[in-house]
């Protein structure tokens, strides 16, 4: 009978050298810093993705509080009888205002007992859209995680023998107050004609 021997093989390489089965060490640094690298892309992309979104969601929060304001704005302007010109201050009407940041409507809405005629201001102060009726304590149209740049009011009135009514434009520039997205701001105009 014929008997068969079983023998290993050693690979050699070309200068004689005996090589083993497994990883070497270039080749487990190299797959080290391969997934170094996939893993350090992935986190800014995930950081990337997280910053985006924090953002839109800022905007989209100033969005909806500026529109917020300027409904209001419109409402009470729209229902009102006249603006009471004395103590608004419009951009280009009082030209000694430096900028037209409040404006008054006289209303038959919100009178007080033994009134005709009540009075509303809007007005800007430390960053915030204010919104006062007679007797009553001012109240923040802006939210507080908001911070209003500015609120400008532009009177336009009817000339005579015109069937135009007054009417008024308002301007606000509004941004969040989170300060990594400080340099995104949403601009809102409209024009309102008194009824």
């Amino acid at each position: 009978m014929h008997q068969q021997t079983t023998s290993r093989v050693n690979k050699t390489t070309s200068n004689g050298a005996k090589q083993r089965g497994g990883y070497t060490l270039i080749e487990m640094l190299l797959y080290t810093a391969l997934v170094g690298i996939i893993s350090v892309v992935i986190i800014e992309v995930v950081m990337i993705i997280s910053k985006t979104n924090a953002k839109i969601t800022a905007l989209t929060e100033a969005s909806y509080n500026g529109s917020d304001i300027m409904e209001r704005i419109s409402y009470e302007t729209r229902n009102s009888k006249y603006i009471y010109l004395p103590t608004s201050n419009f951009r280009n009407y009082n030209f000694n205002a430096a900028k037209g940041d409040q404006m008054s409507l006289a209303t038959t809405q919100t009178v007080l007992a033994g009134e005709n005629i009540g009075y509303v201001d809007f007005y800007i102060e430390n960053n915030a859209v204010f919104f006062k009726k007679d007797g009553a304590s001012p109240v923040a149209l802006s939210s507080p995680d908001m911070i209003v740049e500015s609120i400008n009011f532009y009177y336009y009135k009817n000339s005579p023998g015109s069937k135009q009514r007054e009417s008024v434009t308002v301007d606000i520039l509004i941004k969040p107050k989170n300060s990594f997205i400080s340099g995104s701001k949403i601009h809102l105009i409209n024009t309102i004609a008194l009824r």
